[in-house]
């Protein structure tokens, strides 16, 4: 059976696009149909990715590190990345599960003093339902390249197939890693902890403290 390339063309070119879009918003429609239904709920269907940045001051950094290291293996979760500077400081990037995340920061503030606190949430639901819809109709027509391949006879037809179909199995491989690269982000959260040596002020340190307290209460007792 002989295949010419303008029928493989109009194969590829009505599963590339036949059903993309009633598949994508397919999800985000059944969302919409129970906004009268709890909050909670729509929450539940949204894909979030957290992110928090936490800035202390502490005694000793190389034992703080220890300590947060120990205590993320403990939460389930794993220190991504630690790098320590000639100033007398570190920062680690520690992934823990999105769902203990605000319990986890209130833990790691017990270790020094807070300076920076910050928590964040990026809605990536639109973008993982669209990837998802275009993997689905890309598996399809791969495997109807495949069906097609079994039954062409003519060389060039054979190359052109092939052709195609690596091309769309590059497609699925750089999709299917987008999903599983978002899954992972969404399951579990980011944190950039730095952590900073507290300063211990010396006799004239104290003095000039105890001065600048004074000379401001001369001018402002309470705001």
């Amino acid at each position: 059976m002989k295949l010419s390339l303008s029928l493989l063309f109009l194969v590829s070119m009505l599963f590339m696009s036949g059903c993309s879009s009633t598949n994508a918003n397919a999800p985000m429609q059944e969302i919409a149909m129970e906004a009268n239904g709890s909050t909670e709920k729509v929450e539940q269907d949204r894909m979030l990715i957290w992110a928090a940045d936490l800035d202390i001051q502490v005694n000793n950094i190389s034992n703080s590190v220890a300590k947060v290291a120990a205590f993320i293996t403990t939460q389930k979760g794993f220190v991504e990345r630690t790098m320590t500077t000639k100033d007398g400081s570190a920062s680690m990037t520690l992934r823990v599960p999105a769902k203990i995340l605000k319990s986890t920061m209130s833990s790691l503030e017990t270790i020094g003093t807070v300076t920076r606190r910050n928590i964040s949430a990026e809605d990536v639901t639109e973008k993982y339902v669209d990837i998802d819809a275009r993997l689905k109709n890309k598996i399809a027509l791969r495997d109807r390249l495949k069906q097609l391949l079994d039954k062409a006879t003519a060389v060039k037809d054979i190359l052109s197939i092939e052709t195609e179909l690596n091309r769309v199995q590059s497609d699925i491989d750089s999709m299917t890693a987008q999903i599983k690269s978002l899954k992972g982000r969404a399951d579990y959260a980011t944190i950039d902890l730095t952590l900073s040596r507290k300063q211990i002020l010396g006799p004239l340190g104290y003095l000039f403290k105890g001065l600048y307290w004074g000379i401001e209460k001369l001018f402002i007792i309470q705001e």
